[in-house]
C-alpha cells in the first residue's frame, strides 16, 4: 500500500467536517435520528476508551500499549461500568450514557420493525430529545475532562 500525501487523502478519506458530536447534532436538527443517535454513540465510546487510557496510563503509569489493546476489547457497556466503579464517572454519567445506550438500541432495533396494527414501535420525541440533549452536553464535558487529565499530568514534569 503506498502512502498518501495530506492532499490525496482528503480524497480518499471520508471524515467529519466539524466535531462529530456537532455532526449528530446537525443530523438530529434535520431528522436524520438514526445518524444522529449512532454518531453520538460511537464519539461517547471513543471519549471512554480515551479515559480509561489516560487513566491507566497517566496515574498508574501502565504501559500504553497494553492498555490500548485491551481497551479495545471492552464495549460500550463494560467502558461505562468500569469507569463508573473506578468512580471516573459521576452515578449521573453513568446514567446518561446507559440511557444513551438504550436509546441507541431502541433506535437500532425499532426503526427497521415493521408496525403491529398500525402501530409503529418507536422512540418519542421528548425521550429523545432529552437523552440526546444530555449525552450531547456530557460529549463536551468528556472532552475537557480527557484535557485536563493530560494537562495535570504535564504539569507535574
Amino acid at each position: 500500500m503506498e502512502k498518501l500525501t495530506p492532499s490525496d487523502r482528503d480524497k480518499y478519506i471520508k471524515k467529519f467536517k466539524d466535531l462529530p458530536p456537532d455532526h449528530a447534532y446537525d443530523a438530529f436538527k434535520n431528522g436524520y435520528y438514526y445518524e444522529a443517535t449512532g454518531v453520538l454513540h460511537g464519539f461517547m465510546e471513543m471519549q471512554l476508551r480515551h479515559i480509561l487510557l489516560a487513566f491507566s496510563t497517566l496515574n498508574l503509569q501502565n504501559d500504553s500499549k497494553d492498555i490500548w489493546d485491551t481497551n479495545e476489547k471492552l464495549n460500550y457497556s463494560n467502558l461505562n461500568n468500569v469507569l463508573y466503579i473506578l468512580q471516573l464517572i459521576t452515578k449521573d454519567q453513568f446514567v446518561i450514557l446507559t440511557s444513551l445506550n438504550s436509546l441507541r438500541n431502541d433506535i437500532i432495533h425499532k426503526y427497521f420493525h415493521d408496525p403491529y396494527e398500525k402501530y409503529y414501535f418507536g422512540v418519542s420525541h421528548k425521550k429523545f430529545h432529552s437523552i440526546f440533549k444530555s449525552s450531547y452536553n456530557l460529549s463536551y464535558d468528556f472532552m475537557s475532562k480527557i484535557h485536563g487529565m493530560y494537562e495535570r499530568y504535564d504539569n507535574t514534569l
